[in-house]
């Protein structure tokens, strides 16, 4: 099958910075393969043995086992003991799980909510036992840390949209700018499948050469994504030019599809990172995929909640609604991810991440940035929501706090500047 490549140098410039910047600091606060070094640990975040629990989705997930080895390895960084519990999307459970939690005297907890249904629970139970709650993905449109009091610390997420967007942008260029496009989603309903496909169908407006053939829910999994992928190869059979898959599973399930009617040669992206994903893309199955970077996310999510624990004090309000950043691998720059994220020891300075532990040298390690609320929930629809006021009033003070997160980020720097 014949592409145009003329239009790829957008995306090789993305690629090239992310590459040359992982090189260059990989060696700056370790890289993968490498024995992790944390900085000294002091008193005031020593959790000396006191249980901090993680609630996510299950562990027959890759995403979800990669945030499971970040989230145990950034407690016990901080000699906490670490207890993991899944809920195999049932909301209910998880709301169990967290009220059984603090039964039993647990003071952080950090999760990832199937739905955002089980958020506003945990959050009123969190306010009510004094217990460090932070959270990751899902949220109510429209609500805020800020309504439920003090206890709920941080609401974190990927912005979905632009990674959606620059993702989608990334295969189009790909594509050479024209062609038939399959778009496999995820579950309707859930945050990250709108926000992601909003950001797909940004991206479509500004390539009018390339056409959405079909559009179906792949629920996440391979498997429904494969026979979502069947039913459209016998529709169009090879006139297939790109696939963008809602997560690393349903862009596998739409490749099963492709490689079971033998049509070979189709770009195709997912969004996760995860390691046997970025094994295709070495492979040349996989185009690429936006990695959240799941490991760094669970440790971060923690040591939020960790700070409020130990200092007793409330992080300003618009440090308590936060973007996190991610990478965009493709095959240039797929072996330094590995070696950097997925290789040997976790390459993160969790106790320098700890505003608590270290005021003045604290570090993110990635990408972070003031959640915008009217650019989060635009694609509700709704004008005359009456945001928080505390929100409000900190409002004028965004770009301050988004150059003091750009200014602390300097262990294992992937952005272009």
């Amino acid at each position: 099958m014949q592409r145009n490549h003329a239009r790829r140098i957008k995306v090789a410039s993305i690629v090239a910075a992310g590459t040359l910047l992982l090189t260059a600091c990989s060696g700056d606060g370790g890289a993968g393969g490498t024995e992790s070094t944390q900085s000294d640990l002091p008193e005031s975040v020593d959790l000396q043995g006191q249980t901090v629990v993680s609630l996510f989705t299950s562990l027959n997930n890759d995403y979800y086992s990669s945030w499971d080895d970040g989230a145990r390895d950034a407690v016990e960084a901080f000699n906490g003991n670490y207890v993991a519990l899944t809920n195999e999307g049932d909301p209910a459970t998880q709301i169990s799980q967290f009220q059984q939690q603090v039964d039993e005297g647990v003071k952080i907890i950090f999760v990832t909510a199937p739905d955002p249904s089980s958020v506003p629970e945990m959050a009123r139970i969190a306010e009510a036992n004094d217990v460090c709650f932070a959270n990751f993905w899902e949220q109510d449109p429209w609500v805020t840390p800020m309504d439920s009091g003090d206890s709920y610390v941080t609401y974190l997420s990927p912005n979905s949209v632009q990674a959606g967007y620059e993702t989608a942008t990334a295969l189009f260029e790909e594509m050479g700018g024209s062609g038939n496009f399959v778009h496999l989603t995820g579950h309707p309903g859930g945050i990250p499948d709108y926000q992601r496909t909003l950001g797909v169908d940004m991206a479509l407006a500004e390539y009018p050469g390339i056409t959405l053939v079909d559009r179906q829910p792949g629920e996440w999994n391979r498997e429904d994504s494969r026979t979502a992928m069947a039913g459209i190869i016998s529709r169009f059979g090879p006139d297939i030019d790109g696939v963008f898959g809602q997560n690393d599973d349903v862009a596998i399930g739409a490749l099963n599809a492709l490689q079971e009617a033998g049509i070979e040669d189709v770009p195709i992206t997912g969004m996760d990172g995860n390691e046997g994903t970025i094994d295709m893309i070495e492979s040349g199955d996989i185009w690429g995929a936006y990695s959240s970077i799941p490991q760094w996310s669970a440790g971060f999510t923690f040591v939020q909640a960790l700070d409020y624990c130990q200092s007793g004090e409330t992080a300003a309000p618009l440090n308590r609604q936060l973007w996190t950043g991610g990478i965009f691998v493709t095959a240039e720059n797929a072996a330094e991810y590995k070696e950097t994220y997925l290789s040997g020891d976790l390459p993160f300075d969790w106790v320098k991440m700890s505003k608590v532990a270290y005021p003045d040298e604290w570090d993110p390690q990635n990408k972070v940035e003031i959640m915008n609320m009217e650019e989060m929930w635009a694609y509700t629809g709704d004008e005359d929501v009456d945001l928080n006021p505390d929100y409000l009033a900190d409002l004028p003070n965004a770009d301050t706090l988004n150059a003091e997160w750009d200014d602390h980020w300097t262990l294992l720097r992937h952005d272009s500047e």
